[in-house]
C-alpha cells in the first residue's frame, strides 16, 4: 500500500472534472476523480493510481487520502489502451465495477493551426458498495 502513495500522491484534491459533453466546462464534486492518462507513462503506474483512487492510501508526507466514489479515466489516441487496462485491473480486483463506456473523436488543434480528430476514450468506474 505504501509503494502505492507516490504515483498517488501526484493528484491533489479538489478535482477538477472536466465534462466530454460541454469542452471547457469543469466542475468540483466531492468523490468524483478524472484521470486522464498518456502513453508516456507505465500502464502499471495508471493500474496502480486507479486502484488507490479506490481504496485509499497514506502518501508519504503522511497524509491519508479518501477512496473515491467514482472514478472517470480517460484516454486520447495511443493512450486508449493503457486507460482500458488501467479500468480492467480496477474491475479484475473487485474494487469497482464500469458503469458507462464513451468513444468520440474530438477535433484537436495541432501546432500549425489545423485541426485533426483523435480517438478519445472515457471510462466511469463505481466503487463497489
Amino acid at each position: 500500500s505504501s509503494a502505492l502513495a507516490p504515483a498517488f500522491s501526484q493528484f491533489s484534491r479538489p478535482f477538477r472534472i472536466s465534462s466530454m459533453a460541454a469542452e471547457g466546462e469543469t466542475e468540483t464534486t466531492p468523490g468524483l476523480v478524472d484521470m486522464k492518462v498518456t502513453a508516456k507513462k507505465s500502464i502499471n503506474f495508471y493500474m496502480n493510481s486507479a486502484k488507490a483512487f479506490f481504496t485509499g492510501v497514506v502518501d508519504k508526507e503522511g497524509k491519508t487520502r479518501e477512496p473515491v466514489c467514482v472514478l472517470n479515466i480517460s484516454g486520447l489516441g495511443d493512450a486508449i489502451n493503457i486507460a482500458a487496462q488501467a479500468a480492467g485491473a480496477v474491475v479484475k480486483e473487485g474494487l469497482a465495477t464500469i458503469h458507462k463506456i464513451e468513444t468520440s473523436y474530438p477535433e484537436m488543434k495541432l501546432s500549425n493551426g489545423s485541426e485533426r480528430g483523435c480517438a478519445r476514450i472515457m471510462i466511469t468506474l463505481h466503487k463497489k458498495v
